[in-house]
């Protein structure tokens, strides 16, 4: 397909249009994506005037799961115009919004985006003329369409939002104040407007195909997780709507009505494109309305704030309560928390994952005795709910601590509890596994401590327990501990204190950590007992069970406090292309979390090209590359022939001895001497010198 297409594009524009199944609405996202990424990825612009069309579902540029298909048409084009509409093709789905997008190759220069969207009803000459006068802007808004002054960001919504032609407002002093949320006193006020909803019996009913017919949401059509329930899922009224009582893509929907016995606000939904056309019936619903434009993350945050307690002050009566316009005007706004509202979305997921679930199994279990073919219903029954059923089995393996451990941890800390794991099981005797649980308590503390040492240097301080690790490591004394990687921890609030790094900064986890008092307790009780058995004063068999115990628990506990390190992955980059025209890198990387060291690889985009092949790294909340070489450094073991996670351990003869994480086996590595000495864990050449001198 790739190859034809080319082939085309040098002599005239080609649209591709999704099969007609692919166009039907479906919660599985690989229907959809799979071709299109497929095609997409692999064709190349012949020229800078080569055009292409897509003819997809809208949801795939507009909602938040879709956002790979999005990247993978951002590596080779770039949209310069869209067109919405809904219903165009009735004979596939009557309320299903599609997009046609057109994109050019991608370049290094911005360039204006035209955007229209055609209404449902209307006179096609007059259409046709306001997108002929669309196409003759630079700037602004026509009635159906809009001029963006450069394409979207490959990881945004790619929805018909007016308001992005805008020109930001003008203060007083006479320049731009940006978005809306530069305010720190914002109330609900400041940033809504009240949307006019529609009476049920007001207007005249439709049928769902018919010309200018709009969804009228009812109080029953909130699904309860953030969304609506879709038109096909229950009995959707359809209307003759008038255009200034239709709601548009951003608007706030509510449930105005709440019993006094709730723990939660109404029910809220942010409507989305695949939305409309719509319209709230407005008995016991409101709907709002942005005056100012805000980030889209934001406009999440606000949603799932209206959906929680703290609306409850603001709703007037006695047993069932209402919310109104008047009350919520000068309810005060949340800061503006990219990282809450993601956590929010991720729990919303969540709900409409396992709602999913739960309606899936009902409809199974309710069709078992409809049709005449018991015995197709019986292996249907069967077959259909075994998928069910492993998939609530995987999902209950979560309950299990140790499985979240062993699955979602750094692979040297998820190896390590493995192993613990394994040793308590079998009929060896406590001592195995006892000796194991103390080793992996140290691994873990060594891991937070050299990561966190490396995010450090990149911030230019350095954690004062490291100068003290650099000169006994030079001085060839003895190889760093349990202790030494504590207090590394220890001195971290301290020493970033000065620094003023944004609160999601993956150093605030580590300088948590290290403060945690229960995690300072548990850590005595595990050192001790380390200590111990490095002395000779090991537990006796007698008292071994009990130790072992006492070490599990506290293991266990100082783990579930270490889980911040699932959210910031350990990643070995294995490739690196840089694109010179959209100032984009590829970064190929094996994400080494887990018990087990053999994964696929995993693609991300970066915008800038100084990614180390074959280093390790770790990846923050927000897509950051953070080189943790040299102080944690992958290599092929020469004792076990595995890939391991090796760090400084001790100098033999001025040879620099590498330790693994995952197995202790140690190995000569000279080659690391540089780079050891630049950051800092080995004194550099002419500082020996100078040390010299001074003695």
């Amino acid at each position: 397909m790739a190859q034809l297409v080319t082939a085309r594009l040098v002599e005239q524009p080609v649209v591709l249009v999704a099969s007609m199944t692919d166009l039907i609405p479906s919660t599985d996202t690989s229907v959809t994506e799979d071709p299109l990424r497929a095609v997409v990825t692999t064709l190349k612009a012949p020229s800078d005037q080569a055009l292409l069309g897509l003819l997809l579902p809208a949801s795939l540029i507009t909602s938040r799961r879709h956002q790979g298909i999005r990247a993978a048409i951002g590596r080779q084009w770039q949209p310069t115009g869209v067109i919405y509409s809904t219903g165009a093709l009735p004979d596939v789905h009557a309320s299903e919004q599609l997009a046609l997008l057109y994109l050019r190759a991608r370049s290094a220069e911005s360039h204006a985006v035209y955007a229209f969207r055609v209404p449902r009803t209307g006179d096609a000459d007059a259409l046709q003329q306001d997108l002929t006068q669309l196409l003759a802007l630079s700037a602004g808004s026509t009635t159906h369409g809009y001029v963006m002054p450069q394409p979207w960001a490959d990881d945004a919504s790619w929805r018909f939002t007016p308001s992005a032609a805008a020109t930001p407002p003008i203060d007083d002093s006479g320049s731009h104040t940006g978005m809306a949320t530069n305010r720190p006193d914002l109330t609900f006020g400041d940033l809504f407007e009240r949307v006019k909803t529609a009476r049920k019996e007001a207007f005249p009913h439709l049928g769902a195909n018919a010309p200018g017919a709009v969804r009228l949401l009812r109080f029953r059509d909130f699904s309860g997780t953030g969304t609506l329930v879709p038109a096909g899922e229950t009995d959707a009224v359809w209307a003759a709507i008038p255009p200034d009582r239709q709601l548009k893509a951003g608007d706030i929907v509510m449930q105005s009505v709440l019993n006094q016995s709730y723990t939660r606000g109404p029910a809220v939904a942010v409507i989305e494109q695949e939305d409309l056309p719509a319209a709230l019936e407005g008995s016991m619903n409101i709907a709002f309305r942005l005056k100012l434009p805000i980030e889209d993350h934001y406009l999440r945050l606000l949603a799932a704030y209206l959906n929680s307690a703290a609306l409850q002050a603001y709703a007037i009566g006695s047993t069932i309560r209402r919310v109104q316009w008047k009350t919520l005007e000068s309810l005060p706004l949340p800061a503006p928390d990219e990282t809450l509202a993601n956590a929010l979305d991720d729990l919303n997921a969540v709900r409409q994952h396992t709602l999913a679930w739960h309606r899936e199994a009902n409809a199974l279990r309710q069709s078992t005795f409809t049709g005449g073919d018991h015995e197709a219903a019986r292996q249907r029954i069967i077959t259909e709910g075994r998928v069910l059923r492993l998939r609530v089995e995987a999902a209950a393996q979560l309950d299990d601590k140790g499985y979240i451990y062993r699955t979602t941890l750094p692979y040297p800390i998820a190896m390590r509890w493995r192993d613990v794991e394994a040793k308590a099981s079998i009929d060896g005797g406590p001592g195995p596994a006892y000796q194991a649980a103390l080793e992996t308590a140290e691994i873990l503390f060594c891991y937070c401590a050299l990561v966190a040492a490396a995010l450090a240097y990149e911030e230019g301080v350095t954690i004062p327990k490291m100068a003290a690790i650099r000169g006994r490591l030079t001085s060839g004394g003895t190889a760093p501990g349990f202790g030494d990687w504590v207090a590394v921890l220890q001195e971290l609030p301290s020493t970033i204190k000065q620094l003023g790094l944004h609160p999601n900064h993956p150093l605030a986890e580590f300088a948590s950590f290290g403060l945690d008092q229960d995690v300072l307790e548990a850590r005595v009780r595990l050192y001790a007992l380390r200590n111990d058995e490095s002395h000779i004063r090991r537990a006796d068999e007698l008292d071994l069970p009990g130790a072992l115990r006492t070490a599990l628990a506290d293991l266990r506990f100082i783990l579930e406090r270490a889980l911040f390190l699932a959210d910031l992955p350990l990643v070995h980059v294995t490739a690196v292309r840089w694109d010179a025209l959209r100032k984009k890198a590829s970064v190929d990387y094996h994400r080494l979390m887990g018990d087990h060291p053999i994964v696929p690889i995993s693609t991300s985009e970066q915008d800038h090209s100084g990614l180390e092949v074959g280093s390790l790294y770790v990846i923050d909340s927000e897509r950051r590359f953070h080189l943790l070489r040299p102080f944690l450094m992958r290599r092929l073991c020469t004792r076990c022939r595995a890939w391991s996670t090796f760090h400084i351990d001790h100098l033999r003869k001025q040879d620099v001895v590498l330790k693994s994480l995952e197995h202790g086996h140690t190995l000569k590595d000279p080659s690391t001497r540089g780079a050891l000495q630049h950051v800092g864990l080995l004194e550099a050449p002419e500082a020996q010198e100078t040390s010299k001198e001074g003695q």
